[in-house]
């Protein structure tokens, strides 16, 4: 199984709309091959982020995905324009039965200087 946390920095003003956008993407998500669950989690502070949980069951089932309408556009930030972001988005990418810690890359590594290793960005 192959789990990645998408995190969406949304600007306030712009949350409502990101919500709608995922609401509208859960059927078509229900239908995605090899998507075993997925979960959005609201952002418990204005400064944090929504997470996108996704769990699939291959690495595969997720490239497919990515090259469909459906993930560009939800990788993409769900149609919102990049006003619409405070920063970039990032994805946690890796193997539940993984050891702790340990990430498999996807996207561009971000500078270290930022200061948050194992952060991707895209």
């Amino acid at each position: 199984m192959l789990a990645i946390v998408y995190h969406f920095h949304v600007l306030p003003r712009y949350r409502a709309p990101f919500r709608h956008a995922y609401q509208a993407a859960s059927e078509p998500l229900r239908q995605a091959l090899g998507l075993l669950s997925h979960e959005l989690h609201d952002p418990g502070e204005r400064g944090e982020a929504f997470s996108l949980l996704l769990a699939w069951d291959s690495e595969a089932s997720f490239v497919r995905f990515t090259r469909t309408w459906l993930g560009v556009w939800m990788l993409n930030g769900m149609g919102l324009e990049r006003t619409a972001f405070a920063a970039a988005i990032e994805a946690d990418i890796g193997d539940p039965g993984a050891r702790p810690g340990t990430k498999r890359r996807h996207a561009r590594k971000a500078p270290e200087a930022k200061g948050q290793p194992g952060k991707y960005h895209y």
